[in-house]
């Protein structure tokens, strides 16, 4: 089937057109006659135009084919502000061309940044932050690195960690630790892979030292190495639409270290406010490398250090070994990062020159430069492998499948890192072994060399050497002999050992007996056999009553509700008052209350049992002996004996009240409702009185009003019924009395006391009827002043000034008569006739 399209691609064997820009047009001919070309395929009709190439359209004229190029804008080659030669970016029918500068972004040595546009500067703290970032979603494509990507199975390993997300896809480029060697290793939605690998819209290649992420769509590269990275965009789509801590891909370094804000700053200080939210920091313990801000140019600030530090491995990033490097990429930023690392003894000396030679060999150029360090920056590779500067970017496996895929379509570069050594094949990138021999794979995936013997599937397997192929033979198994699995728990089993059946007795805890429940007074004693246990009740040596255990010497609780009466002490002349109702009732018939015999080993009410030494050899339990309660009715003077219910002894209940006089300590007993008055202190009377069912002692101590014979008229002395208080008519007193206290009147008061007199004391005053005026007749003197005088005082007031006050003070006293006051007998008593 051929295309009728209108197109059509002309052999370059046979020229069928003229590359003339205007067609040619035949003057001989009539101009009504037309031909078409039909030298073709397929034909074309005149007039007909149609693409050659996609830079060449072909048009039929009258039989005749002209050829018409397509015309290119002129294009300008810009200046790159980082330094960079201009690179040739077709457009879409990759017919025409214009220029572009390289966005390229490095990070080497754990605190170098080397920014789209050409800055560099230093910075360093373990935390997450964005590389890059879209101002404007167009592609969504995000760089985190993150400074302590640690390895989950320890904590100690934390490499850097780059962190791609484009698009549905996660990639994570970083470092493990395994047996002690650091390897770079990929994940691509937390599974991890092992390239090559490539999906519709990532391809990654590796070898041991270089991994390299290309996202085709948007024409975006990644190279990863541990200790270095760099991100390669392209200026025609990313063009002012990015921002963190690679800067702005827009060819100016005015604007390269913004801060989220869009405020230009140091880049190091704007560096550290691309942290990405919610990620965990960790606190540096060493003290922060000293920053230097931004420079447009990085051959001043190289001039300087190289003034102050100098080394002969940084003078190679510039010598002839990196000459062909050096027209291509500008050495100045990793030159200056190489001496100041070098200033500060830093082990990093070789990350410059690592990050450069990498830079190098994305750009094409391949530089062996190791071996110009005089071992400073030596590789050394696995025992099984040989290091190569400019090895294959896609190294060859025993898989055609792979290589056919990887290798074919890939764009030829080198890369560096550790290789099989020649006459010998890698197996596959997960089993990371060169083998001289692709034919025998075992059934663990692994290679087989020629004289390998292995078992698989109970077969036993080696790899000929002559026939390069794989040959089994059944596993041979000795024959079984069955074992005596006799005791108790025991059963036969077979069991599968790798390829062979052998019989052997294995304990089944099903076929065991459960264990017992012992009854109170026995413990379980358990003896272990070969797979079960048994059980057995053994005596504790305890009694047990009421389902409690006592031990030997233990006295029995025996509940005291009595089925009969107590024995009670009998009161049997001559008998001695300790003898027990047991020892009376051996020696005297007399006794009316029968005793339980003593040795009873049936406890009951009202006796008093005790676990005994001897065990009953019918039961295995101690046997209990008991004896008769004993209760003492004797009570002291006060109390008396009384019964209580459901107990087998009674109590004794005082009845009277019992105290003990201070003074004497004599012991006095009341009875109830009676009072006793103590003759050494009649004022004091003691009373016994029931309250609530108990009885109380009551002290009333009478206070007697204050008493002065001097007081007193003479002859007029009395005591009150009790003998306890004593009075009299008092005779009249009134005299002057003094005081020392402060004077204060209205917020003023005097700075010292003052002496105040008073009068105080009593006169004669009297109240008695009098027959002849039939009423009450008072007579009633005060207590008062006869004679003052005016004192002054100076009084101190609050908001300070000063005031003068007078005062009354009393010069004599004396009892002057008044009028009583109207009492309740003041009316006339009536009189009655008899």
């Amino acid at each position: 089937m051929f295309s009728t399209t209108t197109e059509a691609t002309i052999s370059s064997s046979t020229p069928l057109a003229t590359t003339t820009p205007t067609s040619t047009v035949n003057t001989s001919e009539t101009p009504s006659t037309t031909f078409d070309c039909n030298d073709v395929y397929p034909s074309r009709k005149n007039g007909q135009s149609w693409k050659v190439n996609n830079c060449t359209t072909a048009t039929c004229t009258n039989g005749k084919i002209t050829e018409t190029h397509t015309v290119c804008p002129t294009s300008h080659q810009s200046i790159c502000s980082n330094g960079r030669n201009v690179s040739k970016v077709y457009d879409a029918n990759g017919c025409c061309f214009h220029y572009e500068c390289e966005c390229v972004c490095s990070v080497w040595g754990g605190s170098h940044y080397l920014t789209f546009d050409g800055t560099s500067y230093s910075f360093m703290e373990n935390c997450s932050y964005y590389l890059i970032k879209e101002i404007i979603a167009k592609y969504n494509l995000t760089m985190i690195v993150n400074n302590r990507y640690c390895d989950p199975s320890t904590d100690t390993f934390c490499p850097k960690g780059l962190i791609i997300t484009y698009q549905s896809y996660n990639v994570v480029l970083t470092q493990l630790k395994t047996s002690g060697t650091e390897t770079n290793v990929v994940y691509i939605n937390q599974k991890r892979i092992y390239p090559a690998y490539s999906n519709s819209e990532l391809q990654l290649t590796s070898t041991d030292m270089v991994i390299t992420l290309e996202i085709k769509a948007i024409n975006t590269k990644v190279v990863y190495r541990g200790s270095s990275f760099s991100i390669d965009l392209p200026y025609s789509l990313f063009e002012g639409n990015t921002e963190g801590q690679c800067g702005t891909c827009d060819n100016s370094q005015a604007n390269e270290c913004r801060s989220p804000n869009g405020q230009v700053e140091n880049c190091s200080t704007s560096a550290g406010q691309w942290k990405v939210p919610g990620s965990s920091c960790v606190t540096p313990t060493s003290p922060p490398i000293t920053t230097q801000p931004p420079t447009t140019t990085s051959e001043p600030s190289h001039l300087t250090t190289e003034q102050v530090c100098k080394s002969d491995v940084c003078n190679l990033l510039t010598s002839s070994v990196f000459a062909q490097c050096n027209s291509v990429i500008s050495p100045a930023p990793f030159m200056k990062a190489c001496l100041a690392d070098n200033c500060k003894s830093s082990n990093a000396t070789c990350s410059s020159l690592e990050a450069y030679a990498t830079e190098c060999s994305n750009a094409g150029v391949c530089v062996d430069w190791r071996n110009a360090t005089n071992g400073l920056c030596e590789l050394k590779c696995p025992s099984n492998k040989v290091y190569m500067a400019c090895g294959p970017s896609i190294e060859p496996t025993c898989s055609n499948r792979y290589n056919k895929q990887f290798q074919t379509y890939s764009k030829p570069s080198t890369k560096e890192g550790c290789f099989c050594p020649n006459g010998t094949t890698l197996f596959n990138t997960v089993h990371d072994t060169c083998v001289t021999s692709c034919d025998c794979i075992g059934p663990d995936g692994k290679p087989r060399v020629p004289g390998d013997t292995w078992t698989s599937d109970c077969n036993n397997c080696r790899c000929d050497q002559d026939s390069m192929s794989i040959e089994c033979q059944p596993v041979q198994c000795p024959s079984v002999h069955s074992p005596n699995c006799s005791e108790p728990g025991q059963q036969l089993v077979n069991k599968t050992d790798t390829c062979c059946t052998t019989q052997s007795c294995e304990c089944n805890v099903s076929l065991c007996s459960a264990p017992i429940t012992c009854s109170v007074g026995f413990q379980l004693k358990i003896t272990n056999s070969t797979c079960c246990q048994s059980y057995e009740c053994v005596p504790k040596g305890v009694c047990v009553y009421n389902m409690t255990e006592y031990m030997p010497g233990a006295k029995i609780q025996i509940p005291e509700t009595p089925s009969e009466a107590p024995l009670e002490v009998p009161s049997v002349a001559g008998q001695p008052s300790g003898t027990t109702a047991l020892s009376l009732e051996q020696e005297s018939a007399e006794t009316t209350v029968k005793p339980i015999s003593v040795g009873s080993s049936t406890p009951g009410p009202c006796q008093e049992c005790y676990c005994g030494p001897n065990m009953n050899p019918v039961t295995k339990l101690n046997v209990i002996t008991c004896k008769p309660v004993v209760c003492n009715k004797s009570c002291s003077e006060g109390y008396e004996y009384q019964t209580v219910a459901g107990k087998c002894c009674g109590t004794c209940v005082q009845k009277s009240c019992i105290f003990t006089t201070p003074g004497n300590l004599t012991v006095h007993i009341i009875e109830v409702n009676n009072t006793y008055v103590s003759p050494a202190d009649k004022c004091m009377q003691y009373t016994c009185e029931k309250v609530n069912g108990q009885v109380t002692t009551k002290k009333i101590k009478t206070t007697c009003p204050p008493f002065n014979p001097l007081d007193c008229v003479p002859g007029t002395e009395s005591t009150d019924t009790n003998g306890c208080c004593k009075t009299c008519k008092l005779q009249s007193v009134c005299e002057v009395q003094s005081e020392q206290t402060v004077i204060e009147v209205n917020s003023c008061k005097s700075l010292q006391p003052v002496n105040i007199t008073f009068c105080a004391g009593h006169c004669g005053s009297s109240s008695k009827y009098s027959a002849a005026a039939n009423t009450m007749i008072r007579q009633c003197e005060c207590c008062q002043e006869a004679s003052t005088s005016l004192k002054q005082v100076e009084l101190s007031c609050s908001d300070g000034s000063k005031v003068q006050h007078s005062y009354t003070q009393v010069q004599t006293c004396r009892c002057s008569k008044t009028e009583c006051a109207t009492g309740t007998t003041s009316k006339p008593q009536q009189r009655r006739r008899r």
